[in-house]
């Protein structure tokens, strides 16, 4: 057995902290316990605790951990990558910051209601409803001179043409007479109409068919599709274009009524009804169903 070392007053004993010592007999146990307990040893760094001078405030519990941090290197690093992370952010703040949401230009932000008036935005195209139109159309039989109004209860006109315009070419077209006038006046009697595949009544009228049943109206049957209705007429250039002519698509998919002056009469397609356009921009040629001297 080892010897064992009595403890003497104010000697220290060393031994790991939470651990016996290798030695642990009866007898040191109760040396040990008749001693008081040993005094730790003291810290390598110890913090500064702050101390109440003579005069001075005492510091509370929450400043003086504030002031442990501070001195404390780890805090001291976190304080410095917090403020360069912040320096680092900041533009890209500010720009997100500055970034607005906005409607595209063409967005319609009016309420339903306070859309009324007879012109309206479709589609970057006007649409206009001309009510109660009277077109005065002069006929002559050669010694006497006689003018009618001819009354339309709407005028349906599309892409700015105007009801001036509409009125002028009508006048022009159904003051000339004949069967071009019948033509033009045949498929007037559609106006507003709505557009119906493979339609030609009141119920519902397609492109083919409008000028199906206007060219009835003067005994010329027409097939209600656009090809054959081309193939059976012939193509004359737009100088020699009358009020009655056809006006075709050259890929075949659609055709109008020619009313002078640089309009078309039609039935444009499913959604929308019988109107009145400018010429059209597309590809397009006229053609000449009536007999020549028509």
């Amino acid at each position: 057995m080892a010897d064992t070392v009595p403890l003497t007053p104010g000697a220290q004993q060393l031994r790991p902290r939470g651990r016996r010592a290798a030695s642990s007999p009866a007898a040191d146990r109760s040396a040990v316990d008749e001693h008081s307990a040993p005094t730790r040893a003291p810290r390598t760094q110890p913090r500064p605790v702050p101390v109440a001078s003579a005069g001075a405030a005492v510091l509370t519990r929450t400043a003086t951990l504030r002031v442990e941090r501070a001195t404390d290197p780890r805090h001291v690093r976190r304080s410095v990558n917090a403020k360069r992370a912040a320096i680092l952010l900041a533009p890209a703040l500010a720009v997100t910051s500055s970034l607005t949401l906005a409607l595209p230009a063409n967005a319609d932000t009016l309420p339903a209601d306070t859309r009324s008036g007879t012109t309206t935005a479709q589609a970057a195209q006007t649409f206009t409803v001309a009510h109660d139109v009277q077109v005065p159309v002069v006929s002559t039989d050669g010694m006497t001179t006689t003018t009618t109004v001819v009354s339309y209860p709407t005028l349906d006109l599309r892409f700015g043409v105007t009801t001036a315009k509409a009125q002028s070419a009508l006048s022009a077209a159904l003051s000339a007479g004949g069967d071009r006038a019948t033509i033009v006046q045949t498929a007037l009697q559609y106006m507003g109409d709505p557009y119906v595949e493979g339609g030609a009544n009141h119920d519902g009228i397609d492109c083919s068919g409008l000028t199906m049943v206007a060219y009835q109206a003067v005994g010329i049957e027409l097939a209600h599709y656009v090809p054959t209705q081309d193939a059976v007429a012939t193509t004359i250039p737009e100088s020699e274009a009358l009020p009655g002519d056809l006006v075709v698509y050259d890929d075949e998919d659609h055709v109008g009524l020619y009313l002078g002056q640089g309009l078309v009469l039609q039935a444009p397609h499913p959604g929308e009804v019988v109107d009145i356009v400018p010429m059209y921009s597309a590809a397009h040629h006229f053609a000449r169903v009536l007999p020549a001297g028509s």
